[in-house]
């Protein structure tokens, strides 16, 4: 028996209501009927498009990742100025969402990592997948930076971007738990201060010693 035809505007508003939910009250908290009951789509609706909650939580995972790489790729090409600067601009701008909203604004793969990150080999893999392909993104970003002058260089970008993801990703919890954004902010002023170019010590001597 063939399967009723897929209506991907259902399953896209579906995969939205379950990023909102996981978001608020994580993986084990948010029951399938209360998903069901906030899209207002019966079970049976469901399973046509996701074969069990677990593998319908991959596929948000996939769904948010991609809304957050275009919203973040849309909003440092809206800011002016050099890549450094851009970037600090933008993570200000998020700090600034979170405080306004930080349910519905919060990192639903830092949330998700430390629930579910180790709970089935389906979790693992798109948890460290996606962990990878941000990381990634930010390389790229960093490494444009460098040729531009505008980042420092005597790390890789690679390094940098791991550094700044796994910094990010703390701030991330001890927000949760202070319910302050101090720490997001204290990253963000260490990361601009330690990322930019260093003084050249030769140069800088140079000058000092001219007549």
């Amino acid at each position: 028996m063939n399967r009723p035809k897929r209506n991907e505007h259902n399953r896209e508003r579906i995969l939205q209501t379950g990023m909102e939910l996981f978001n608020r009250k994580g993986y084990h908290g948010t029951g399938l009927k209360e998903i069901l009951d906030t899209c207002q789509v019966p079970k049976g609706s469901f399973y046509n498009y996701f074969e069990s909650k677990e593998q319908f939580a991959v596929e948000v995972l996939e769904y948010s990742h991609q809304l957050e790489d275009a919203k973040w790729e849309k909003r440092t090409n809206a800011i002016e100025g050099n890549l450094l600067e851009r970037f600090r601009l933008a993570i200000d701008q998020f700090i600034a969402d979170y405080e306004n909203d930080p349910d519905s604004t919060g990192c639903l793969l830092t949330n998700l990592m430390g629930e579910v990150g180790n709970a089935s080999n389906s979790f693992r893999e798109i948890i460290s997948l996606s962990c990878n392909r941000v990381i990634d993104c930010i390389e790229e970003s960093f490494k444009e930076g460098q040729l531009q002058g505008c980042f420092r260089n005597d790390l890789s970008a690679r390094a940098l971007a791991q550094l700044f993801w796994d910094s990010w990703q703390g701030a991330l919890l001890r927000t949760k738990v202070e319910a302050s954004t101090t720490p997001l902010r204290e990253v963000a002023d260490v990361i601009y201060t330690l990322y930019a170019p260093l003084e050249n010590p030769e140069t800088k001597d140079g000058d000092n010693n001219e007549i």
